[in-house]
């Protein structure tokens, strides 16, 4: 026997039900909510999707809370997975909020198997920070450039030009710092970080950084030419205990070291002797500490000169 005469009832009855959104498949597509939230259920499916529904509005007023109170965040979704262990999008937006509030390694071990999960299919480029982010707070210079890379693809999709601006920053010091990534790479993503930079209080550490990867490829000369372009050491100092941008340990002391070598000879020979207590020291990075003794050498020559 046919059926078809109940057809509208059915209609009527999904998209009056009090859980069931009617939007068109089209906008849920765009939709910044997770996946797993989205989507228009069969008849049969209601009661379960009256459950994740109620779960999908409780993850969004804990997304809502990430950036000013991520404490609060945290409790709110801790909450969730007690209830529902295997909702992955909470699991993230836990990591997410642990980095946050100081927990690195949570933030790291819940955002790790989104690598598993191959990162480029990760939408939210932020996600992809966070993880980046959470590696380098636990010294995990491996996971962090694979994060960072992942975030290459994604980071003009950043909201506004100065999380771009950070974010190809970091891609750049990480993949630089890692040693892994050929040098036009990590070149090409601080020239996205300098194109955007003008009037933003970053072209100094975008040119101190590619002085670095210049120098540290044996290119000084290229490396004393990105040099012309920091023109403030004390803007570039300030960087040092910032939390605006993540760099691996080390870096920022290869950077100072070479911005200040003849302007402040001393605060050059004191990062460098930073640099060479750092991870990075056994690294092409790190052999610019080096430099430290050479520069102390000519400084003698010229005084015995000088007499």
């Amino acid at each position: 026997m046919s059926l078809a005469w109940a057809l509208p009832f059915l209609i009527v009855m999904q998209t009056r039900s009090a859980e069931v959104s009617p939007r068109p498949v089209a906008w849920a597509t765009q939709s910044p909510r997770p996946a797993s939230c989205l989507g228009t259920p069969g008849l049969w499916d209601l009661t379960r999707q009256a459950l994740l529904g109620r779960r999908c509005r409780e993850l969004s007023r804990a997304q809502a809370l990430l950036v000013r109170a991520p404490d609060k965040a945290r409790e709110r979704v801790a909450a969730l997975l007690v209830q529902a262990p295997d909702f992955t999008e909470a699991r993230v937006l836990h990591g997410r909020a642990s980095l946050r509030t100081g927990d690195g390694a949570t933030a790291l071990t819940e955002l790790l198997p989104l690598l598993a999960d191959d990162a480029a299919s990760v939408a939210d480029p932020a996600v992809l920070l966070d993880g980046g982010r959470a590696a380098l707070s636990q010294k995990d210079l491996a996971n962090a450039a694979r994060f960072y890379r992942a975030l290459g693809l994604r980071a003009s999709l950043l909201p506004d030009r100065g999380q771009q601006i950070v974010a190809y920053l970091e891609i750049a010091g990480t993949l630089l710092a890692h040693g892994k990534a050929p040098i036009d790479d990590v070149l090409a993503y601080l020239r996205e970080a300098r194109r955007r930079a003008s009037g933003s209080g970053y072209t100094g550490l975008c040119a101190a950084l590619t002085a670095v990867a210049w120098t540290a490829a044996g290119r000084e000369a290229e490396g004393q030419g990105a040099l012309t372009e920091v023109t403030d050491l004390e803007a570039l100092e300030r960087f040092e205990g910032s939390k605006n941008v993540w760099l691996p340990d080390g870096l920022l002391h290869a950077a100072l070291g070479l911005a200040s070598e003849r302007e402040r000879p001393d605060l050059s020979l004191a990062h460098y002797h930073a640099l060479a207590k750092s991870p990075l020291a056994g690294t092409s990075i790190g052999k610019l500490a080096s430099r430290s003794r050479a520069h102390a050498a000519s400084g003698k020559a010229a005084r015995r000169d000088g007499r």
